[in-house]
């Protein structure tokens, strides 16, 4: 897996914004102008590159971004990806919110800091990596100790929380990810 980190990328492609930013960066971390770049009913973006005709070759992706960074992911498997900053939010309302009783007992436990964003960031990559989005998430599935994911925790050069998530059937937590941190003058 290669996760592809790009700072200040709205500096990328200043004529693009939303969607047509997120495909140009997509595009550009693949090194294919002319990838296919599809979504689900969700938004979960799915690429293929020119010529294919099954999607059994395609290529997974899932994309984040965070204060002025940008993240890609790119997997020969299914697979969600969350950046996160820390920020000054009332972590407690949001577990409240969001969390499991578990999940909120251990983000709480070290006075809501890095456990918190550690949670966060894994329940939007296992939404990512599931597609069905945060809503269907948040408080109904617990992150903490799951056997049909694994995660990768990760903390970018910068402190950014990262999670990965991908199917224990399909590799496991020891896959190694390699880290390619990219300027945002492409």
């Amino acid at each position: 897996m290669k996760l592809y980190v790009i700072k200040d990328y709205k500096k990328a492609f200043p004529a693009l914004k939303g969607k047509e930013l997120t495909d140009a960066l997509i595009r550009h971390c693949l090194g294919c102008e002319d990838a296919v770049i599809t979504r689900n009913e969700r938004g979960k973006p799915f690429v293929c590159h020119p010529g294919q005709v099954s999607g059994d070759n395609r290529v997974f992706i899932s994309v984040s971004h965070s204060k002025d960074t940008f993240a890609m992911i790119e997997a020969d498997r299914n697979v969600g990806l969350d950046i996160q900053y820390h920020r000054n939010v009332k972590a407690d309302r949001i577990a409240a919110r969001c969390f499991t009783e578990d999940e909120t007992a251990y983000a709480a436990a070290d006075g809501w800091g890095s456990s918190f964003y550690k949670l966060w960031t894994r329940k939007e990559a296992y939404s990512k990596y599931t597609g069905l989005g945060l809503e269907q998430i948040m408080k109904r599935e617990d992150v903490l100790e799951r056997k049909d994911v694994s995660f990768r925790d990760l903390r970018l050069d910068d402190g950014c929380f990262c999670a990965v998530c991908t199917g224990t059937e399909e590799g496991d937590a020891s896959d190694e990810i390699q880290i390619s941190y990219g300027k945002q003058n492409l």
